[in-house]
């Protein structure tokens, strides 16, 4: 642009001297130059009055397109999108664009990491700048709490729960494990717990209800995952050893309450029995070659189960619930162990305890494996038996990619351990929604409706958020007013959320705020990322991959854009 404008000053310059030079010859020359500078102003006047017509013309659009006062009442809550700026829904259309593209989705991930760490100078920058303005600004709210507590603030002003997560991701094919990193991931979860406890007491003041401020908590930003799976075959290869009798479920399997033997135990001197485990288990997908524990291991998972009590502690203390992350199966076994033992420990009701709340931890099902069914049965038989409350959370899954290539390219015994197709792995979700919130109907009403369940469900199909909704009234957890929107009942209140990820389908979360009585506790939840731009590129392109599928298909980033055209066409036909 700049060569461009220099050649144009150039040839201007090289006009304005050769008028000049002729300027003294002739009163010809005079008169010709003396109509062309009368022409002139006159095309400048008219340049002028164009242009300040069509600034006034451009002025008048962005004022149509802006967001204007709704007509909305306090029974028709106001959808999110028309709270949008037109700025904000011009980049959200771009991302979006760029989102049903597959060559970009499918190669995200190597594409932001090949510009970030180009040697063009200056590229890295101008890339920085651009996934800031654009996918950063529009699928993360910030690079801290702290910087999340605007967009917080107007959700809860929605009647939205926050689930905040911690983007920043290890990169599993590193072969050295940062024991540095590991201090700061911590040190920044306990950061984020005590800002969310401070954002539930401010809104606490206000009159709001506590209880919908969570955290995201992902296991292997604390440990060398490498230590996790190799834990997790040890595990695999206990259960399934005379020395337990555990019930068999599919890959991955489910915890027993022996498992603290290995993920944290006490005693150093019962180690060997564990390093010493070998051999194949068909049943569960194990290799004879999968490395089980190394020396040094069980003491890497002593230490964080002591990390992951602490945290759970301050938690309490804070008001701020849990949610254990789910993540590669290879490393399930191992989550779970870790996430029964805290149950049993912290969603247990004390007696006379005023400030109980529900469950505080929350463990992760994944409808795409095909333990679910039997995980969910086991895990609610387990906490009615064991005396304390089961905190759900019910995903469809994000890995099914990385878990099919592995046991087909690692010759695993049996299925890989997903439902072979997506209607499969709907139907089931939709069967473990029923279960759930019917188990939490019988709970309620029975002997120890403080042991009830909690869930929270995260969906981005529509048909689900309907079938959530309808269940909720089937099974008696709320009751349709005058209004037409469904009251939740007080033994219910903060026990069933829905949720969807920041940036994305905020239109079924105004159907859950639509479909419910504003009372104080949401319903609706978002699951909302943040952290610096430098560790959070690999989530950015991450999440593009992993959801490829939801970001292409009918319900996905086609279906956003013809939000935004619709939403800017009501604007406009309201002010012509």
């Amino acid at each position: 642009m700049r060569s461009s404008l220099g050649m144009a000053t150039g040839l201007f310059g090289a006009h304005q001297r050769r008028t000049s030079a002729t300027t003294f010859f002739s009163i010809g020359s005079i008169r010709r130059v003396s109509v062309g500078s009368f022409r002139q102003r006159i095309g400048h006047t008219r340049t002028l009055t164009a242009l300040t017509l069509a600034i006034g013309a451009g002025a008048s659009v962005l004022i149509a397109l802006s967001p204007s006062a709704s007509k909305k009442t306090q029974n028709q809550p106001v959808p999110t999108i028309e709270s949008a700026s037109v700025f904000s829904l011009a980049r959200s259309y771009f991302v979006f664009t760029c989102c049903t593209i597959p060559i970009i989705i499918d190669n995200s991930t190597s594409l932001l990491n090949a510009l970030t760490h180009s040697g063009i100078p200056g590229l890295a920058m101008v890339v920085n700048f651009f996934v800031r303005h654009t996918f950063f600004a529009q699928f993360v709210a910030g690079e801290s709490v702290a910087d999340c507590r605007d967009s917080m603030a107007f959700l809860r002003s929605r009647n939205v729960g926050t689930l905040l997560n911690y983007a920043a991701e290890t990169d599993e094919s590193l072969q050295v494990h940062s024991k540095d990193l590991e201090q700061l991931r911590l040190q920044e979860v306990e950061r984020a717990i005590d800002e969310a406890g401070a954002f539930e007491a401010s809104e606490a003041k206000k009159g709001a209800a506590r209880g919908s401020t969570m955290f995201a908590l992902k296991i292997t930003g604390l440990i060398d995952p490498a230590i996790l799976e190799r834990a997790s075959y040890t595990l695999l290869r206990y259960r399934s050893s005379p020395l337990s009798g555990g019930k068999m479920i599919p890959y991955p399997g489910a915890p027993t309450d022996d498992d603290f033997k290995i993920v944290a135990n006490k005693s150093e001197c019962d180690d060997e029995p564990f390093l010493s485990l070998k051999g194949e288990v068909p049943a569960m997908g194990v290799l004879k070659t999968d490395e089980g524990l190394r020396k040094g291991d069980l003491e890497a998972l002593r230490s964080l189960w002591n990390k992951l009590r602490s945290l759970s502690e301050r938690a309490k203390k804070q008001g701020i619930k849990i949610l254990v992350d789910a993540e590669h199966s290879w490393y399930q076994p191992v989550i779970d162990a870790y996430c029964l033992l805290l149950s049993q420990e912290f969603n247990k009701p004390s007696p006379n305890d005023g400030k109980w709340n529900g469950p505080l931890i929350y463990g992760t099902y994944q409808s795409y494996l095909l333990r679910l069914p039997a995980f969910l049965e086991y895990s609610m038989k387990h906490a009615e038996e064991h005396g304390y409350a089961l905190g759900v959370k019910l995903v469809r899954g994000a890995y099914f990619v990385q878990e099919r290539s592995k046991w087909m390219t690692e010759g695993r015994p049996g299925p890989d351990p997903i439902w072979s197709n997506k209607p499969t792995t709907d139907c089931i979700f939709n069967e473990a929604v029923g279960k759930v919130l019917n188990t939490l109907s019988q709970q309620l009403k029975g002997a120890h409706p403080e042991r009830a369940l909690d869930v929270v469900i995260g969906t981005h199909n529509a048909k689900s958020v309907r079938l959530i909704i309808e269940g909720m009234e089937k099974y008696g957890l709320c009751e349709r007013k005058s209004s037409g929107r469904l009251q939740i009942k007080d033994e219910a209140r903060g026990k069933v959320f829905v949720g969807q990820l920041y940036g994305m389908k905020d239109d079924l979360g105004d159907l859950i705020l639509k479909s419910f009585e504003p009372d104080g506790m949401p319903v609706a939840v978002k699951y909302v990322a943040y952290g610096p731009l430098s560790a959070i590129m690999a989530y950015l392109g991450r999440r593009a991959s992993e959801n490829k599928s939801l970001m292409t298909g009918d319900e996905g980033a086609a279906a956003e854009r013809k939000r935004i055209v619709n939403e800017l066409k009501r604007r406009l036909s309201e002010w012509m």
